[in-house]
């Protein structure tokens, strides 16, 4: 779940003119001279063979096997239909198409793809390869799933055209019960000529890059399947490469992980006892991730306005003033791409800055890169010892590198930039988390994270000089403002924010088209962030598929027999639209393994190899310099070899001679009191009067700044309200409470304690000009022999200090 750009925010805004509060009511005569488009009974020409037809819907075989059973949502996952709605972000990936366009004979939107590669120490055959795939079908319904239904509203209810009403047909992921497919139509065997490693790799680098702009998918969703699973093998022994590819709507890297660990050790079973005697259990339909945030029933069409909170609003209206802040999103010889313009020109229907003619041309452009255990043993370590993630880290070396190469090798001394980093998340982690990534899914989300002013060449700045403090606090500065944004990201309900804002978006509006309009933009060329950053964490810290003899999970492994995982390396295309610079990892066996995939020609090959080669510097830079300790940082009394617990005897000791000095004036002290306790008939008496004295004697030290600030603002310029209060020093007042009240550190608890204190207890002390909290004992009690301190009240004047 992507957070919203620019232009999209501002299409939400549009869009809520003409669909809350009746549009035709408000907007009649708008309406009688806008050619409505109805549902389309075929989307796309029959002869294209594509999918969405409704002719598949009526004549697909019936998906409901019980009738008894009632269903609170359409979005609802039916266990025995194997059938659900497809949720906003699936049908961002699949894509759901835009009728209008597809009436004047445009092409298709193509699909997002999602490709894994997994390097094994040993070759499978074919035939337990085989057999392993058809029992993951059997696990996994999206495995073995089509797509029905078109996607189209009853109407489109705006001048542009992107407005949708209703959702008689949505699409539909259908999964039978009985697969229409085998191995054989998922299964690919390369045989690479060549025995070397360097064949090998370059035969899966080639479908990789080739699967990650294959945008075809679509082409399949009517029938299935939508993933495949090739083999590269220089022969029927020795290492090989598995590589994963499917439509992103039925996948992420975590599911797929599930997915791939279980057919290893399917495979390993197979070829040593003939079958797999533990077998996966059969998991149900997945939800949509917006069901796995949200709850079940509580997307858009489920409740409509009743989800929306002022914590939406404010996460609508946050994400359109990132665009005030303009970050970065091509190099300096690409163009400037301004959002704010680019935004407006969008939501009329056009692309920014005209369509580009080579936005078809784009393609991705991939490095791949891998640190060392120790090196990433000791970049966690680093990590660790300044309080953020490897994330967080990963964020910041991202930033710094991106600054290196903004200026399109025009080399500008002391130039500023803002960025926007795109950071990938799980949403599988928030909200009501019915997902626990048991069968392969789609549960990707992201927020994005800004950053700057940063100079440019920040990044060679560093890597120069790592070990300099400049730099040390260039970096960990830059690690911790990411994970304190996205502290405050994960604290504020963020994510579900997120999900339902754009759930909203996808189910009001056409929003592929306005991806599509961005992609095509020759202002932005499909940029929509300065960079962006995939971190899938630990292979082998993940959770396997559950077995039918366990109730547990077990952990994911590296090696099942003689297969051993030895790389992984995955990506999402950003040629349409996306990143400017882009980078996914994962830690396999305590080595990270880095896939860098930008767009070409925006980032050239020998671009993106130098920022990978930078990038991974960065990382190794981090990783062997030296973590000082608190006692290494130059503190004088640290590297003293004093035993423990001296200091604290010394001090003790001092604070005895200090008493023993004063002993005439303690004994006076004490022998007045007990005079005093004397005199006094009632205990209570006495213990009152000691009690405020003490009070008194702590307060009064602590008063003395608010004494003296009260001399200064007892002079503040401008008028005096009732004839007692300058009119500045009020507004002082008010804005210094109201900014407190307001700062993003301070918790909703004591914001309301604040304001609680500011209704109740505190009155204005007109001799000193400040707010004061009285107590309660001083509000019961009449003050006696107190001199120059006196509580305000209305009404009440003084004589001034």
């Amino acid at each position: 779940m992507k957070p919203l750009t620019i232009a999209q925010t501002a299409w939400c805004m549009y869009s809520i003119v003409f669909r809350v509060n009746a549009f035709t009511a408000t907007f009649p005569n708008v309406l009688s001279v806008t050619s409505t488009v109805t549902r389309y009974s075929t989307i796309l020409p029959a002869e294209t063979n594509l999918f969405f037809a409704d002719a598949i819907t009526d004549n697909a075989p019936s998906i409901s096997n019980t009738e008894s059973t009632p269903k609170a949502s359409t979005n609802q996952n039916d266990v025995s239909q194997k059938s659900r709605t497809l949720g906003s972000q699936e049908n961002l990936m699949l894509p759901r198409q835009y009728g209008p366009k597809l009436a004047k004979g445009e092409s298709p939107f193509p699909s997002m793809a999602h490709v894994s590669a997994y390097i094994l120490s040993s070759t499978p055959s074919v035939e337990a390869l085989s057999q392993a795939i058809e029992i993951a079908m059997d696990t996994h319904p999206l495995l073995r799933c089509h797509v029905e239904g078109d996607g189209e509203p009853d109407e489109r209810i705006d001048i542009m055209q992107m407005v949708r009403k209703g959702d008689p047909n949505p699409c539909r992921f259908v999964s039978p019960a009985v697969r229409t497919f085998s191995s054989q139509d998922v299964l690919r065997v390369v045989d690479v000529s060549g025995n070397d490693a360097e064949a090998l790799e370059k035969s899966w680098k080639t479908n990789f890059i080739s699967d990650l702009d294959d945008g075809s998918w679509y082409e399949k969703c009517s029938t299935g399947p939508l993933w495949k699973l090739t083999l590269h093998r220089p022969g029927k022994e020795g290492p090989c490469a598995l590589v994963f590819s499917s439509n992103h709507a039925i996948s992420d890297q975590g599911s797929v992980n599930v997915l791939v660990n279980q057919i290893l050790a399917d495979v390993n079973a197979i070829e040593e006892s003939g079958s797999v005697k533990n077998k996966a259990k059969q998991q149900e339909m997945p939800v949509a991730v917006e069901d796995s945030v949200l709850g079940l029933n509580n997307r858009w069409t489920d409740v409509q306005t009743g989800g929306i909170s002022l914590g939406t609003i404010k996460y609508v209206l946050d994400k359109a003033g990132e665009g005030f802040r303009s970050p970065v999103i091509l190099p300096d010889s690409e163009g400037s791409g301004n959002s704010i313009l680019g935004a407006i020109t969008t939501i009329m229907g056009k692309s920014a800055g005209g369509e580009s003619e080579g936005s078809l041309e784009r393609k991705s452009t991939l490095q791949f890169r891998s640190l060392s255990k120790e090196t990433t043993t000791a970049f966690l370590e680093a990590c660790r010892a300044n309080g953020v993630t490897v994330t967080n880290a990963l964020i910041a070396a991202m930033a710094l590198t991106s600054s290196d190469f903004i200026d399109g090798g025009d080399d500008k001394p002391g130039k500023s930039r803002n960025y926007k980093i795109l950071q990938s998340l799980d949403m599988r982690r928030f909200g009501a988390q019915l997902d626990k990534c048991d069968t392969v899914a789609c549960m990707a989300g992201s927020n994005d994270l800004m950053f700057g002013p940063l100079e440019d060449r920040s990044g060679k700045s560093f890597r120069s000089s790592p070990e300099s403090s400049d730099s040390q606090k260039l970096f960990w500065d830059l690690a911790r403002e990411a994970r304190d944004q996205t502290k405050r990201f994960f604290e504020s309900n963020g994510p579900v924010q997120a999900v339902r804002v754009f759930d909203f978006a996808m189910s009001i509006s056409d929003m592929n088209n306005l991806v599509d309009l961005t992609a095509k933009s020759k202002d932005s060329q499909g940029r929509a962030y300065s960079a962006g950053i995939s971190n899938n964490g630990v292979y082998e810290r993940q959770k396997a598929v559950r077995r039918e003899s366990s109730e547990d999970r077990e952990s994911i492994a590296v090696k099942h027999g003689k297969y051993e995982v030895k790389d992984i390396y995955y990506g999402t295309p950003h040629s349409r639209s996306g990143c400017l610079y882009q980078a996914s990892t994962i830690t396999v066996d305590g080595s990270m393994k880095l896939t860098f995939h930008p767009a070409s020609p925006i980032v050239s090959e020998d671009a993106n190899a130098e920022f990978a080669d930078a990038f991974v510097e960065v990382l190794e830079k981090i990783a062997s310099t030296k973590v000082l300790s608190l006692s290494e940082k130059g503190n004088f009394l640290s590297k003293l070899n004093i035993p423990e617990g001296t200091l604290t005897l010394a001090a003790a000791g001092l604070g005895l001679v200090s008493v023993a000095t004063h002993a005439g004036a303690w004994s006076e002290f004490f022998n007045n009191l007990a005079t005093m306790q004397a005199n006094v008939a009632d205990p209570k008496d006495f213990w009152d009067a000691f009690n405020f004295w003490i009070f008194f004697a702590v307060g009064h030290p602590l008063l003395q700044p608010i004494l003296w600030i009260s001399d200064v603002l007892h002079g503040s310029p401008g008028p005096l309200v009732f004839d007692l209060v300058p009119a500045s020093f009020l507004m002082a007042n008010i804005l210094f409470v109201g900014a407190t009240a307001l700062s993003k550190d301070v918790s909703d608890s004591e914001r309301k304690v604040i304001l609680q204190k500011l209704a109740t207890n505190s009155f204005l002390s007109l001799d000193t000009r400040v707010l004061f909290t009285v107590p309660e004992c001083l509000k019961r009690r009449c003050i006696v022999g107190i001199p120059h301190l006196r509580w305000g009240r209305p009404g009440w004047t003084s004589r001034s200090w």
